[in-house]
């Protein structure tokens, strides 16, 4: 039980953070020379349910700045969350990780469009939900005794 008190305190506290930055945007705008990058998102606009179309969207239109920054950003912000899964829940699989990373960037998606904060897109989705297995992977290199 001991094991696990710390990951989980991490898990909550990073589950935390992901909330107030992701579903109410509590994240200040960053300048980089004379480029600013406001990390708000949309909160206009329809919904997006077809898989890669704002990826694409931003590859061929937005640039390679704006949509690599989209893209790896919506990946990398979950590696912690899909690492630190395996230290609080140890009997966890790889298909029970598949699982949460649909389901938890789904339920961030979901309490964005309810709020009124964001649009619903599945590219965010399946983006975060490679940041989740990324995580989990990550840590079954680091652990091979795990499943």
């Amino acid at each position: 039980m001991k094991r696990r008190l710390i990951p989980s305190i991490l898990l909550v506290a990073y589950s935390t953070i992901l909330i107030k930055i992701v579903v109410f945007k509590d994240l200040p705008v960053i300048k980089i020379g004379h480029m600013m990058f406001k990390m708000g998102g949309t909160t206009e606009g329809q919904a997006n349910v077809v898989p890669f179309k704002t990826i694409l969207l931003y590859l061929n239109h937005g640039g390679l700045i704006i949509g690599g920054i989209n893209i790896f950003g919506n990946i990398i912000l979950l590696v912690p969350f899909g690492f630190l899964l395996p230290f609080v829940f140890r009997k966890i699989n790889w298909k029970k990780s598949l699982a949460i990373a649909v389901a938890v960037p789904l339920v961030i998606e979901i309490m964005q469009t309810i709020l009124h904060v964001g649009i619903f897109d599945i590219d965010d989705v399946i983006l975060n939900g490679v940041g989740v297995m990324i995580g989990y992977e990550v840590y079954r290199l680091f652990n091979p005794d795990s499943k």
